[in-house]
């Protein structure tokens, strides 16, 4: 990396000067002290660049971005557009906000118009509204109102208005910061796309390095209150740039240690700053994150007295555990750990937020978010509170509801769980668990398990910046999720024969909800299909998460546009096409394989698997956060006790693998009950003998078959139906095996 002087060196031909300026405000309160916000800043951009400012909350970048725009003035220095000092704002200067500030009332096209009326040049002008509407893909959309729009739209509306005034330099502060992860890296796209097409002057201020390194030419670091630059980084990165490229991921870990909160990022197990108190403390000072972090009420939940530091590791050893992934699992199982006082390491191939599928929690998780310090991170974030759930068949006007309200059992004050954006709740916890301990490594691809001559697994050996090394441990816990790295590795995988299932998703904007009191409920839709079904699931109040699940045989096939295969099993259920006639898809269509497995083994001596890693049932009662959770605990009290008794052998984890074993082949028997005959569950939810039952698996909470005889009647009330052929369900039959080998 090249880091140049505080000071760059001024430049007349550049687009955008910025020369010794410093700038105060007064004290709140307190009108004779001065606060100084920015101190002899002196920065050069040049015509067509693209420069981030990067630093802490607070350090005067949106403060910089106002004065250039000549929303305000600084007390000292000079700061030119070419040869003109900035003086006031001009349209040569667009600014955008992180919120579009569109007018409520005006439709797309009346906002873009509004910078020229405002200037008078509307008529002259005019021509150029449907050309930039078009320059944002939103020629569709001329005629919606805000409030149709979803977020990103919103913002692309807004550049389109800063751009239709054909500014020098466009000025950027945190556009993109309240978009989720998806929309985030869309939009991302799309300011270059735009850039490159006009090649405009950008300032761009942000909080998110890896969105500094993807966008720019230059970084400007800056330092905490008072603000000034301590160096620039230029980014010499090919364009389209890979996230997950080993110099992409270089040049990360050395903005992070700029920034002063990364520690050894290019080493995750030296140094000091491996504490969890140092590099919390510092990631949310750099990034204006703030998390409410519990570990010594993990550390009590799991039966141990105190929460102490986490040890440091020995000498011959890198780490007691090494988590893989950093998921769900992966970083519910540091904060447990951390809890517990035990040195661990997650790495993750991934670097986050990343794009993730599965958005609907079930009332399990709660409970594990309270355990872990969680749960007021989740009621900060706003995600939708989800109150309960509604299926309806394809056959049948009903809804047949169930209300969490109706679930005690669980202990919890409130009465109701999540829908989430996976990528920002994933980015979330694994800053959690890393604001409680866990040192977090990204961009780390485990290449394999490494086992000692006696068969214990005794570390992993990884791939860092095109460079691999060996990581030393006591005990490897594989929460790769889907990667299934250890169990690929030991060919301990089996596919699931009983499910077959496949998927195409995107996120809609215009979804009918429904009446008021159920619009946040999860919907499943039963198609006339054979195991074929529909989730509505609301992201936040405008988009919704609509996803078609058939069986293999019935998935797209070849050149098949994935539009009309969605389209087509929409219009087979006369309620859901009602709900679905002014939706609007908002990105491209994802197709993903639900392929169920099962390992022959969860434990051996020195490793564990959880979640994912372990086992994947189908996802219809959104059972993969709660499965992932509910057994990262488990795995959490099995390391503690063995670690504490010096035992990491594979018997020391039969108890848990028994418990877990138990509760996915629960849910195994449950989902294949359903599936075989869809009626009888709608039928049993209005039984109140049976609807409590259904609602203990529904929950979340069940590792004990004798728990739930419901599941032995579902299946003598199947039997019954499938010899009666004049029975009014046997034509919804679905005639299947079935295995017990789950």
């Amino acid at each position: 990396m090249v880091a140049g002087p505080a000071t760059t060196p001024a430049n007349e031909g550049s687009a955008l000067r910025v020369a010794g300026v410093s700038k105060d405000f007064p004290a709140p309160g307190n009108a004779d002290v001065r606060t100084v916000a920015l101190q002899e800043i002196n920065l050069s951009v040049a015509a067509g660049e693209l420069v981030s400012l990067v630093g802490p909350s607070g350090c005067g970048k949106s403060t910089l971005l106002r004065l250039i725009a000549g929303l305000d003035f600084p007390n000292s220095g000079e700061l030119w557009i070419g040869s003109q000092a900035i003086t006031g704002p001009s349209a040569e200067r667009g600014l955008v906000f992180q919120d579009p500030n569109l007018f409520p009332w005006l439709t797309v096209r009346r906002n873009i118009q509004a910078g020229l009326v405002a200037r008078g040049v509307l008529h002259s002008k005019r021509h150029e509204v449907d050309e930039f509407m078009r320059l944002v893909g939103l020629e569709g959309f001329a005629n919606a109102f805000p409030h149709h729009l979803s977020g990103g739209m919103a913002q692309r509306v807004a550049l389109a208005r800063a751009l239709i005034n054909h500014p020098k330099v466009l000025l950027l502060d945190e556009p993109l910061g309240a978009l989720d992860a998806f929309t985030r890296m869309r939009m991302q796209d799309e300011v270059l796309r735009l850039w490159q097409t006009r090649r405009t002057t950008m300032l761009l201020v942000t909080h998110d390095i890896d969105e500094a390194i993807y966008m720019s030419d230059r970084i400007v670091i800056m330092t905490p209150s008072p603000g000034r630059i301590e160096c620039t980084i230029p980014v010499a990165l090919d364009r389209p740039r890979q996230r997950n490229s080993p110099e992409f991921l270089r040049l990360r870990s050395e903005i992070l240690e700029l920034l002063h909160f990364a520690g050894n990022a290019g080493d995750p197990v030296s140094g000091p700053a491996a504490s969890g108190e140092q590099r919390g403390a510092g990631f949310q000072a750099a990034t204006g994150g703030d998390t409410d972090a519990g570990p010594a009420t993990a550390g009590q939940q799991l039966g141990v007295d105190r929460a102490p530091s986490p040890t440091p590791p020995t000498d011959s050893l890198d780490a007691q555990v090494i988590i893989i992934g950093g998921g769900p699992a992966g970083s519910t199982l540091g904060a447990y750990l951390s809890g517990a006082g035990i040195d661990h390491l997650i790495l993750d191939q991934a670097v986050h937020p990343r794009p993730h599928v599965g958005e609907s929690l079930v009332c399990s998780t709660t409970r594990i978010f309270r355990e872990i310090g969680f749960l007021p991170v989740m009621e900060q974030e706003r995600f939708v509170h989800k109150h309960g759930a509604v299926w309806t068949h394809w056959a049948d006007h009903r809804q047949y509801v169930v209300r969490f309200r109706e679930i005690p059992e669980l202990g919890l004050p409130q009465d109701y769980t999540y829908h989430v954006d996976r990528g920002r709740f994933d980015e979330l916890l694994l800053k959690h668990a890393s604001s409680t301990g866990s040192r977090v490594v990204q961009g780390a691809r485990v290449e394999r398990v490494e086992f000692d001559r006696n068969n214990f697994a005794a570390g992993v050996r990884i791939k860092q910046d095109r460079q691999e090394r060996l990581l030393r441990c006591r005990l490897v816990v594989d929460a790769s999720g889907r990667s299934t790295v250890l169990g690929s590795q030991l060919r301990l995988k089996r596919n699931d024969p009983l499910f077959n299932q496949f998927a195409v998703h995107n996120w809609f904007q215009g979804v009918d909800r429904g009446a008021a009191e159920t619009a946040d409920y999860i919907h499943i839709h039963v198609l006339p299909m054979p195991r074929a079904w529909v989730w509505l699931i609301p992201i936040n109040e405008r988009v919704t998460s609509v996803g078609v699940v058939t069986q293999g045989d019935d998935f797209v096939k070849g050149n098949q546009p994935v539009g009309e295969f969605f389209a087509r099993h929409i219009a087979s259920h006369p309620r859901l096409a009602r709900q679905m006639e002014n939706a609007r898809p908002l990105h491209e269509f994802t197709r993903e394989g639900n392929y169920s497995y099962v390992m022959d083994r969860f434990a051996g001596s020195g490793w564990l698997l959880v979640g994912d890693a372990a086992r994947f049932v189908d996802p219809v009662f959104s059972s993969g956060v709660s499965v992932a959770m509910e057994s990262t605990k488990r795995a959490a009290e099995a390391i503690i006790k063995a670690l504490a008794c010096g035992d990491v052998s594979a018997r020391s984890f039969d108890d848990y693998e028994r418990t877990i074993r138990a509760g996915v082949a629960i849910w195994r028997e449950f989902i294949h009950l359903y599936y075989q005959l869809p009626p009888l569950f709608l039928d049993l939810i209005t039984r109140p003998e049976a609807r409590w039952q259904l609602t203990q698996l529904l929950q979340g909470d069940v590792y004990d078959r004798a728990t739930v005889p419901i599941l032995q009647q579902m299946a003598v009330e199947i039997r019954g139906i499938a010899n009666d052929p004049s029975h009014p369900w046997r034509p919804h039959f679905c005639p299947e095996t079935m295995t017990n080998d789950g």
